[in-house]
């Protein structure tokens, strides 16, 4: 189920020569690595049942692998916890709210990936999923990071919204922590339907447990800061990730916290007042005035040059008035100057600083963004009309090749 950096990740381990290690010690009886990660042989079964095919991602957790379930006589994937207790412990908080997550959403409808059952297999905890397809960032690399149309990013940006929904329902309160193109998945690679994977960070209003949470590019400006978070930071991400979607680069690419918190200031000014007064970490970004306790950016040691508070506008990286993003869309059916401002405008909302007063989901899909024009409205079945329209997309590969599929969704 998860895919690109973990499988980068993977590759860069994999040429790792252990022959040098002073000793060969066995772990778990010769079935575990030096790394507590099961080895997996292709073609093993598991419980007599799962048929391993081979390792589709790698990360701290442990593995992820595509097996055949003859029982059910489908493809699954196997998410195989390190054989360590840190991993286990937290494995099962996924367990836990992932089971929740499913028997509230029994019929399928709030994007939440699919956990089939669980069991332990010499030693590791193995987690069932439904199989999937690839990530919304393998679909930016085959637009070669230019990015999707606005009217693909609209079908992410209603079904996250409405995930986001789900997981908000007070019997729930699930926060997950993690979201980024890596953890959200086609269903398959000819559809816009997505899910939401990876739980494995995620935990319930009031029981977080982890103060670094969220990958960098899509962390909150509440974590950066040492504030208390709640499930307004899925709604940071999101913001990050609908742009990045659009554009095909992510918003805010900051090299580590202070890079990070700089290159939000660029494009949405400085963080209000009453925010910094009850952060613990605003010192590590911000000098206080002492004349009239304002704040204001912290000299870069490293020298760095960033454009002043504000001045990198979203109106400008969407390219709003200029034909979209590096003014690639321009004359495109479905990306009008208004498309764009409804899209900049929910965007912005997504983004407040202020996590009490920043959208939530319900507030999200009742957006203008997301509302049919009277034009389309009344335009039933012509072909061109602007919500039916085809995203327009270079071929980049090979008709006959393995990504055509996938680049069906994208025309």
């Amino acid at each position: 189920v998860y895919y690109a950096k973990k499988k980068r990740r993977a590759q860069q381990t994999q040429g790792d020569d252990s022959s040098h290690k002073k000793e060969r010690k066995l772990y778990n009886d010769g079935f575990d690595d030096d790394n507590h990660d099961y080895i997996i042989k292709n073609g093993e079964k598991f419980l007599d049942r799962y048929e391993i095919d081979s390792l589709i991602g790698k990360g701290s957790f442990g593995q992820v692998v595509k097996a055949f379930d003859h029982e059910e006589q489908c493809q699954v994937a196997i998410k195989i916890i390190k054989n360590k207790k840190p991993f286990l412990n937290q494995a099962q908080i996924e367990v836990k709210l992932l089971e929740m997550m499913n028997k509230a959403d029994a019929d399928n409808k709030y994007y939440i990936v699919k956990l089939k059952r669980h069991f332990m297999w010499r030693n590791h905890l193995c987690l069932v999923f439904e199989l999937l397809s690839y990530n919304l960032y393998d679909l930016l690399r085959n637009t070669n990071f230019r990015g999707v149309s606005l009217n693909l990013t609209r079908k992410f940006a209603q079904q996250l919204c409405t995930a986001l929904l789900f997981l908000s329902t007070p019997e729930l309160n699930i926060i997950h922590c993690d979201l980024k193109p890596e953890n959200i998945l086609l269903c398959n690679p000819k559809r816009s339907a997505i899910k939401i994977v990876d739980f494995g960070s995620s935990c319930q209003l009031g029981q977080r447990i982890y103060q670094y949470i969220q990958s960098r590019f899509y962390r909150s400006p509440e974590v950066l800061l040492g504030i208390p978070y709640d499930l307004a930071i899925d709604m940071w991400s999101l913001g990050c990730i609908l742009v990045e979607m659009h554009t095909g680069e992510p918003l805010f690419s900051g090299a580590n916290e202070v890079d990070q918190m700089n290159k939000i200031v660029e494009v949405l000014g400085m963080p209000p007042k009453h925010i910094l007064d009850q952060a613990h970490k605003a010192r590590k970004y911000f000098d206080k005035m002492p004349a009239d306790a304002s704040y204001v950016l912290k000299k870069p040691k490293d020298g760095k040059k960033y454009k002043l508070p504000g001045t990198r506008r979203l109106h400008d990286i969407l390219g709003v008035e200029s034909g979209g993003p590096g003014g690639r869309r321009l004359g495109e059916p479905g990306h009008s100057v208004s498309d764009y401002l409804k899209f900049k405008d929910l965007i912005l909302r997504m983004l407040d600083f202020d996590p009490k007063t920043r959208v939530t989901p319900y507030y999200a899909l009742q957006h203008n963004f997301f509302k049919r024009t009277a034009d389309e409205g009344t335009n039933t079945n012509t072909a061109g009309s602007a919500s039916t329209s085809p995203a327009v997309v270079a071929p980049l590969v090979d008709a006959s090749s393995p990504q055509a599929a996938m680049l069906k969704i994208l025309n």
